[in-house]
This record gives structure tokens, C-alpha cells and sequence, in this order.
């Protein structure tokens, strides 16, 4: 048997033919993804407290403490801004950087604080220290500039305030 011309451009053009029909039944339309059941949901509202006000942090709390006091008072430019502990940028990393921290300026001639914030222990505690004594050998009574801060109208309150919050236990939740 032997093959023709017409007979080859017969086969070529079945395998054509083939493969074009090959290649366009594997192009498929993919199909839409699932209808996301969250797409149309909206958030909650966590601050629906029946007003449009934020709700009022209680004047015993951390979160009170740091709104009130070190993030206006401490947590400023070439202080506690991160540059070096403690660090009162962020609630988080006040607590974490002052409870149960050590202290790393003590003095020698009184009895020792250890830790920034012993709970339980405002005597023991460095913060309280430095906010209401002079330490030898160092920048002073803390805070060294407050000027963003209401520190000097309201001091009394504030270091009343942290006193009890170390009385009692220096917790970091809400009471």
C-alpha cells in the first residue's frame, strides 16, 4: 500500500482538526468560586453602649494609668518613648516593661526596690520611688518633663491612683 500526497494531506488535516478540537474542549470556562457567606456581613459594633461615647475606663485600671498618666506624661521624645525602657508607648508594653521587671537605677542608700513594679508592694516598687523621690546619681524626680501632661495639676490624684493600683496587685485587666 502505498501512501499519496492526498492521502497525507488527508491525515495531517484530521490530526489538525483533532488537536484544535482537543485544545478547545480542555478550555473550560472555570467555574465562580462559592458565595462567601461573610461577604455582606457587617462588623459588630463593639462600642454599642446605647450612646455614641466610648465607654469610661475605670480610674483603678492599668488601662486608666496609662491613658492618664505614662503615655501623655512619660512616653515622650528622649524618654520612655521606646529608646529605652521602660517603654510607654503602647499599653502592652508598659505593663510588660514595669510589672515584675527589674529595676535597673536603684539606691544604695535606702532600702532596695528590686523591681519596677513589685505587686502588691508600692515601698518596693522603683515607680513609685521615682515619682516621689530623689534618686542620687540620677535625672531626678520622674517625670523630668511633662509638658504635655496635666502631671503637675493632678499629681496627688495620679500617684494616689498608681499606689492602689500596686496595692492591689498591679493588675493589667479592667477591674
Amino acid at each position: 500500500m502505498e501512501f499519496k500526497q492526498t492521502d497525507f494531506m488527508q491525515l495531517k488535516f484530521t490530526a489538525i482538526i483533532a488537536v484544535l478540537f482537543l485544545a478547545l474542549a480542555a478550555c473550560e470556562k472555570e467555574a465562580p468560586p462559592p458565595d462567601n457567606p461573610f461577604d455582606n456581613q457587617q462588623p459588630p459594633d463593639t462600642l454599642d453602649n446605647g450612646s455614641n461615647q466610648l465607654p469610661e475606663i475605670p480610674d483603678s485600671s492599668f488601662a486608666w494609668l496609662h491613658e492618664r498618666v505614662f503615655l501623655p506624661t512619660c512616653a515622650n521624645s528622649g524618654c520612655h518613648d521606646g529608646t529605652f525602657e521602660p517603654d510607654f508607648r503602647t499599653i502592652n508594653s508598659t505593663y510588660h516593661t514595669l510589672v515584675n521587671h527589674p529595676a535597673l537605677k536603684t539606691d544604695t542608700n535606702a532600702t532596695p526596690a528590686v523591681l519596677r513594679v513589685a505587686p502588691y508592694q508600692p515601698a518596693n516598687s522603683m515607680l513609685y520611688y521615682r515619682l516621689t523621690t530623689f534618686l542620687p546619681n540620677s535625672s531626678g524626680i520622674m517625670p523630668l518633663n511633662a509638658n504635655d501632661s496635666d502631671w503637675e495639676q493632678n499629681k496627688d490624684l495620679y500617684l494616689q491612683k498608681i499606689y492602689q493600683w500596686i496595692q492591689n496587685g498591679a493588675p493589667n485587666a479592667v477591674p
